[in-house]
């Protein structure tokens, strides 16, 4: 069993996550309770676990002591891409450092604010090899954001932001849209998304993704 703790919420958002790696069942409440000790050490107010390879020994209810409750599952989705790209009327710029980068960095964080398991970006976070950084223009105000990740022979759509103040008027469609189009001629094209993400959920079903497996599932300590 290999015990993965994360930290780097704990400050910005009060969540700190274990990770059970190859745990058998009879193990599971030892590996919860050094989890929770050095992460409530740490200062995680909320303490979220998974299991993986995802499934066993993780269930709702209670396990020994703790009691788990589900919270999410993160979700794997794909689609095709056509090799005609409908027209998108927004314009792409890659974030240069410094001011944009913050806007960048500014606009993804306030996004993914209340999405379980998001990460809270950092000007470091924006120097991955072979990803690809884009803010969202219309006209001369910036409505979004994403990331792509070109490691693999199917790109990754790794983030997707639009503008809190222009949420529900439709811009989570175009900026969509806009990032596939900036894929060129990938086949493919895939993503991780939040189960409790409804909302994006729903939106990239709607364009043609489909899920191809699950991740992990997530659950709440205590």
């Amino acid at each position: 069993m290999v015990i993965e703790i994360i930290q780097r919420e704990i400050p910005t958002r009060g969540i700190g996550y274990l990770i059970l790696r190859d745990c058998p069942e009879d193990r599971l409440d030892d590996g919860l309770k050094k989890g929770m000790e050095r992460l409530k050490r740490a200062g995680a107010k909320t303490v979220w676990a998974t299991s993986l390879p995802e499934g066993e020994p993780l269930h709702d209810g209670p396990t020994g002591i703790w009691r788990l409750t589900h919270v999410h599952d993160i979700v794997r989705m794909e689609r095709s891409l056509p090799a005609e790209k409908p027209e998108v009327k927004l314009n792409l710029r890659s974030p240069k450092k410094g001011q944009e980068e913050g806007l960048y960095l500014s606009l993804v964080n306030r996004a993914f604010a209340d999405v379980p398991n998001a990460a809270t970006q950092r000007p470091t976070d924006m120097r991955k090899q072979n990803h690809r950084y884009s803010l969202v223009y219309r006209a001369d105000k910036i409505v979004g954001a994403f990331e792509v990740d070109l490691t693999e022979k199917i790109p990754e759509l790794v983030t997707l932001a639009v503008e809190p103040d222009l949420w529900r008027q439709g811009l989570g469609r175009s900026v969509l849209r806009a990032a596939l189009d900036s894929m060129g001629k990938a086949s493919a094209c895939s993503l991780l998304v939040s189960s409790a993400n409804t909302a994006a959920l729903a939106l990239y079903e709607s364009e043609g993704f489909a899920q191809t497996g699950i991740i992990s599932n997530w659950f709440e300590v205590v």
